[in-house]
């Protein structure tokens, strides 16, 4: 008996023991959201906690991350629009791809599709496209898309689908509710020009297209339900100049987002470019910046960092400093929200820790669902208390 009170003894030692390194482990914040004087931050701030205060308002928060593969998962995303809806209530998706995209995913969404190509701008150039970068466009005129929400409810939902017609007609797809039943739009019969589509429905909804049309984004909202979106805008391997490739017009689309913060997640495939010109890359992200505020002068905007990234367990990428250096000069100059995400993994060569833990992948560049998660979380926590700070 003594023995065996030893033996369990030894085991919840060696438990403790274990949890206690798990948890020293854990990576945590240093900086937080810097605020380096942006002129809406206490807006934001002001709008979140009074939202949280009356979640009956009708008033969304629209959030709107731009960004890499780091984006372009959902993964990160994800799980930070989850804690965010959990505190302050879900409005809805909001912007999502045409159809699904190979190598790319969104926790929200499934697609199913039929008879379509995807045009991208990640290696696509001179094509007219809309914001986000993505095309879907009919091979057949039976071509179809199904968009399901991952979780079925009954609610109605407020879409807005941007579109584009090649030739003179009036009825560019027909969509159906998820009753069959066929979804009245309106459609300007205008040639090459990028224009949207407001309509109520249930979901999922199936669009049948026709050949001659192209589809771009699509805007998910819950109708007359309080809370906040997170839209995930990203694309595998993107730079900041991806933005270049998109016709001038897609910033109309977002001026008319209703966006409260916008987020700048792009740095990590720059990190890895040799020959980085740094003048050219300060220039091109102050240029993108200015234009927001331009366009939405009352929209708080942020930039993170890339997250800690190494080629192997003893170098980092060539322009990774440079590229953490130039966007922290450049928050400060444009008077930009910061966050550190290398920083919130724990500093310099983290990323190795992360990924003995499980939380990072092997390529010491991306993390794994449950890293993300957890990056997710340390992001929401900064930004929530910084929302705390700013809204006494």
């Amino acid at each position: 008996m003594i023995r065996f009170f030893k033996y369990i003894i030894s085991i919840f030692m060696v438990s403790f023991s274990v949890a206690c390194s798990v948890a020293e482990s854990k990576p945590s914040s240093s900086s937080g959201v810097i605020d380096f004087g942006d002129p809406n931050a206490k807006q934001f701030a002001t709008q979140l906690k009074s939202l949280l205060k009356n979640k009956k308002s009708n008033k969304v928060i629209n959030i709107i991350q731009f960004g890499d593969s780091h984006t372009a998962a959902d993964f990160f995303t994800g799980e930070f629009r989850t804690l965010m809806q959990k505190k302050y209530g879900d409005a809805g998706i909001g912007w999502i791809t045409p159809i699904a995209i190979k190598g790319q995913n969104h926790i929200g969404v499934n697609w199913n599709s039929k008879h379509w190509e995807v045009l991208s701008s990640r290696v696509l150039s001179n094509i007219d496209f809309p914001m986000g970068g993505f095309i879907a466009k009919p091979i057949k005129d039976t071509a179809t898309i199904q968009i399901t929400p991952k979780i079925q409810d009954n609610q109605i939902w407020q879409m807005k689908i941007s579109f584009k017609i090649l030739e003179d007609m009036t009825n560019p797809f027909n969509i159906l509710d998820a009753n069959k039943r066929k979804i009245n739009y309106s459609a300007v019969s205008k040639k090459d020009v990028w224009q949207t589509t407001s309509f109520k429905s249930h979901l999922p909804i199936v669009i049948n297209g026709k050949e001659n049309t192209e589809i771009g984004g699509v805007w998910l909202t819950r109708e007359k339900k309080s809370g906040v979106t997170v839209s995930a805008i990203g694309s595998n391997g993107a730079k900041q100049t991806i933005w270049q490739k998109w016709s001038p017009n897609w910033y109309k689309e977002l001026s008319s987002s209703q966006v409260d913060l916008v987020i700048l997640e792009y740095g990590t495939n720059e990190s890895f470019d040799e020959t980085l010109d740094a003048n050219e890359y300060r220039t091109n992200l102050v240029n993108n910046i200015r234009k927001i505020r331009k366009l939405l002068p009352k929209v708080s905007i942020l930039l993170i960092s890339p997250p800690d990234t190494m080629i192997n367990e003893n170098e980092i990428p060539k322009s990774y400093n440079l590229v953490k250096h130039i966007q922290q000069q450049v928050a400060k100059s444009e008077k930009t929200l910061f966050w550190d995400w290398q920083a919130a993994m724990g500093g310099k060569k983290s990323v190795i820790s992360w990924q003995k833990q499980g939380l990072a992948r092997q390529d010491l560049v991306h993390q794994t669902l449950q890293g993300y998660k957890e990056s997710a979380k340390i992001f929401y926590n900064d930004l929530n208390e910084f929302v705390k700070k700013n809204s006494d």
